[in-house]
């Protein structure tokens, strides 16, 4: 293991993956403990609601980065492997087509697709990186290896990307994170961007159990398409299935992940998790503020994510 602790997460958006190394180090999964990545959403230049671009078009890359209090600052680098080429363990196996370095929070890139002739090929994009968290930080990859370490003692996420592209006339657009919620029955409005303990919002007592949280889907977010099913591959209509990953900065969640199902008719569909306080020890005279992220993604590509909080009173 390097100087580096890294989370591996590979996000193959045609059958999304998780993997992790240094087993001590892994995050409970649904508990924010620190600086983790807990995503990306793809949008095409111009229609930001499609998680397909055609070639030719320029696609939008953003990067969901979630820490226990504030993010901490971040440098990143990223690299599109050339068309046509796979991605190892260690990145692209051949001279990436293009490079991508900054220091903004979110990471975001935008990349042009190369056009039908300029692809040879293959129906997807392949983006490999790394992402540092922690002061001055920037990723540094072994130009024998093409593994990653982080300069002046961050921390590193190891992050792939594999999206499709749009070859036809069926887009898939990415789903709508932020419907209504509900904590215990009551409207839960995103965040104000003012401190959960020093606004008006939510507050629960520390150690109280069984809090209910209900988020709605829209129908429209499941869309219908044609799934290719078969040696040799035939046609057959299809429509998506929602998973909702759910994360807390403190307290439990019952459960990471939720689901709406492909066969579910509704025109919405209210999804629910349960969640428990943190108890009074942890919880500091002024209130303990706690963030909750939902990141909604419909298993072929799109994804979307929202946050809620609350205030945790001794």
């Amino acid at each position: 293991m390097t100087n580096t602790t890294k989370n591996t997460l590979l996000l193959a958006l045609l059958g999304l993956s998780f993997s992790s190394g240094c087993g001590p180090e892994f995050d409970p999964a649904s508990r924010i403990e620190r600086t983790r990545v807990l995503g990306a959403r793809i949008e095409v230049e111009g229609a930001p609601d499609r998680a397909t671009p055609k070639p030719g078009e320029t696609a939008h890359i953003t990067w969901l980065v979630a820490a226990p209090d504030t993010t901490p600052p971040l440098g990143w680098t990223f690299v599109l492997c050339a068309p046509g080429t796979a991605m190892g363990s260690a990145g692209c196996l051949d001279m990436p087509a293009a490079r991508f370095d900054g220091t903004a929070t979110p990471p975001r890139v935008s990349i042009p697709v190369p056009s039908s002739a300029g692809l040879g090929g293959p129906a997807s994009v392949v983006m490999y990186g790394e992402i540092c968290a922690g002061a001055g930080s920037m990723p540094a990859f072994d130009p024998q290896t093409g593994l990653a370490t982080c300069t002046a003692g961050g921390r590193g996420t190891t992050v792939s990307l594999v999206f499709p592209l749009q070859l036809g006339d069926e887009a898939n657009h990415n789903p709508v994170a932020d419907r209504a919620f509900t904590l215990d029955g009551v409207a839960w409005p995103a965040p104000s961007g003012a401190a959960p303990c020093a606004a008006e919002g939510p507050r629960v007592t520390a150690g109280s159990r069984a809090h209910v949280i209900a988020g709605t889907t829209d129908g429209s977010d499941r869309e219908r398409y044609t799934a290719l099913v078969g040696d040799p591959p035939t046609p057959v209509p299809a429509r998506e299935q929602l998973q909702i990953s759910q994360f807390t900065t403190a307290g439990e969640l019952k459960s990471q992940f939720s689901f709406v199902e492909a066969t579910d008719e509704g025109a919405t569909t209210t999804v629910q998790v349960g969640w428990d306080a943190p108890e009074a020890a942890e919880v500091p005279a002024g209130g303990l503020a706690v963030t909750f992220t939902f990141v909604v993604r419909d298993e072929r590509g799109g994804a979307d994510w929202t946050t809620r909080s609350l205030c945790v009173t001794p």
